[in-house]
């Protein structure tokens, strides 16, 4: 037995030769939480060891059990699916580790750890903060919260499932110190019986370790013969059109082989507001329906072509276990969509499942979106301009690991869609994967981001949507695109409001202040400059009104 010197639990470090035998001993519903560093029974376990280490691993964890599993993006979707359907699915934390460069893909810096807990309802898990970030040139918080920087915490911003702020050291083939000690932090929620294990993949001392390992596949990949089938043509009335019916009955129009780039964004099964289509599937319905337009993708699909998905790290799981049988994988990229700072752990990692046809051989156009902004310098658009135009410009190989764009966050910006991608986010992956004239799909379309940045880039585009809004939308977006050169967005009024929401919000942290406690609805009435009425019009809920004054309270 070994504990950790930041550890009150009882803590269990266990050995290659002894974490087997020691899960087969332990009663079910037993240990509190477990850290398993998967790629090192993955690298010298035997077939199916790995898949019976998480069959037991299930089987011990209390009912408030955690399980935290490190690995590859490349190895773990297949092997943690079938967790799915026994454990609840929490996050996947995208860790920032050492760059490793790949013959074919992104430089990858995304190690990972998925976790898991046993009970939907009742999950523990200690809050984590990092010390806040400030930009070298303007000294503004990195992290930009949009207008929302009122509801900082001042003791540091929580945790999210993107870890940039850790020493970028080997994560890949084991868990390095800095990853372990989060873990630990994370876990100490858990009062009792803690696992670590295999002892040997995880990093004790504090020496550098090498980046010069590869990463490789797993499975077998048919030959070039087998995969470098003829490309076909597609006919020319068939190619810049914008079609409004079902993904799948659509793309059966199309030959074989004949998408350089396909592209797609589906609803998340979040019940978001579309104008017709229900974004609520049982899980197993929605992603057979996932499968059935991502078969026609895959066929559609050049053989030099590139395929992107971008969903929520659950679904990714699902889809790379898919998609693996097929394609050949290059990347998961975790974009850092950046949220407002709230909960335990902030959720802000979108998937991006980069696949190809052929393993080498595709469109890549690394150098035209690489080296980007140094990540010490914060994105707001004043500060980018004027440290610019003084020659301030360091910049960093582009990685798997995508921080700097932002999902968009303002009114001029957005269509009337509840899930709207930025352009400079497909412009990037239009880019990356394609040339001038090549074919980019998107049979989910949405507002029509793909299909406008495709048309700006000098591609052909085919664009799908089910709904005719939505496809009316995106005609009318390429048609103004021809006809004006930009897009003209309506601005809708503002509802005026005497007070904004931020002015009540700061309200209520000062009679926090005052109070030394949160405030009640009678303590408004009794001592606020302002009526209780607005808060109640301006807040759904008393909770999301005291959001700013529990940073006083709780620290």
């Amino acid at each position: 037995m070994k504990r950790h010197a930041s550890v009150k639990m009882k803590t269990r470090y266990l050995r290659s030769s002894t974490y087997f035998p020691a899960l087969r001993s332990f009663p079910s519903e037993f240990v509190d939480s477990i850290i398993v560093a998967g790629s090192h029974i993955l690298d010298t376990g035997g077939e199916g060891v790995f898949e019976k280490i998480l069959s037991e691993c299930a089987r011990v964890l209390k009912k408030t059990g955690v399980l935290l599993i490190q690995g590859r993006p490349r190895n773990l979707p297949g092997r943690i699916e079938p967790l799915m359907a026994s454990l609840n699915f929490k996050y996947w934390m995208a860790i920032e580790s050492c760059i490793l460069k790949s013959k074919a893909g992104l430089p990858s810096a995304h190690a990972a750890v998925v976790v898991f807990s046993k009970s939907a309802k009742s999950f523990k898990i200690g809050k984590v903060r990092f010390p806040h970030r400030y930009c070298s040139f303007c000294n503004k918080t990195l992290k930009d919260w949009g207008g929302k920087s009122h509801l900082m915490n001042p003791a540091g911003y929580a945790l999210s499932d993107v870890w940039r702020d850790l020493p970028r050291q080997d994560n890949y083939t084991k868990l390095s110190r800095p990853v372990l000690e989060v873990l630990l932090r994370l876990t100490d929620a858990q009062d009792g019986t803690r696992l670590i294990f295999p002892y040997e993949g995880i990093e004790f001392d504090n020496n550098r370790p090498s980046a010069q390992h590869r990463v490789s596949s797993e499975r077998a990949r048919p030959d070039s013969s087998e995969t470098a089938t003829k490309a076909n043509r597609i006919e020319e009335a068939l190619l810049d059109v914008v079609h409004c019916g079902d993904a799948v009955e659509t793309l059966q129009k199309y030959p074989d082989n004949s998408v350089d780039l396909a592209f797609a964004d589906p609803p998340y099964n979040l019940d978001k507001s579309y104008n017709s289509y229900r974004d609520e599937k049982e899980g197993e319905r929605y992603v057979e329906w996932c499968n059935s337009w991502l078969e026609e993708y895959i066929r559609v699909l050049k053989p030099t072509g590139s395929l992107y998905v971008v969903t929520l790290p659950k679904w990714a799981i699902h889809h790379a276990a898919f998609l693996n049988n097929y394609l050949d994988f290059q990347n998961w990229i975790a974009w850092d969509a950046i949220s407002e700072p709230r909960g335990k752990i902030m959720p802000a990692h979108y998937a991006v499942l980069f696949y190809t046809k052929h393993p080498t051989d595709f469109t890549f156009n690394y150098d035209d979106v690489s080296p980007i902004d140094a990540p010490s310098f914060c994105l707001r658009g004043t500060c980018v301009r004027r440290r610019k135009e003084q020659g301030i410009d360091p910049k960093v190989p582009l990685t798997d690991i995508w921080w700097d764009i932002h999902r968009i966050r303002h009114k001029k910006d957005r269509d009337l869609h509840p899930c709207q991608l930025p352009e400079k986010l497909m412009e990037r992956i239009v880019r990356l994967s394609s040339d001038k004239g090549d074919v980019v799909l998107d049979a989910l379309c949405g507002a029509g981001t793909t299909a406008v940045a495709a048309y700006k880039l000098g591609r052909r585009y085919i664009a799908v949507d089910i709904d005719e809004r939505y496809a009316d939308m995106t005609r009318r977006k390429i048609a103004q695109l021809k006809t004006i050169g930009f897009i003209s967005r309506k601005r809708e009024k503002r509802t005026s409001r005497k007070v904004t929401k931020k002015e009540l919000q700061l309200e209520l942290k000062q009679l926090a202040l005052s109070l030394g406690r949160l405030p009640t609805e009678e303590d408004v009435e009794k001592m606020s400059q302002y009526e209780l009425q607005l808060f109640r019009e301006a807040f759904t809920t008393w909770g999301k009104a005291l959001k700013a004054a529990k940073l006083e309270i709780s620290g």
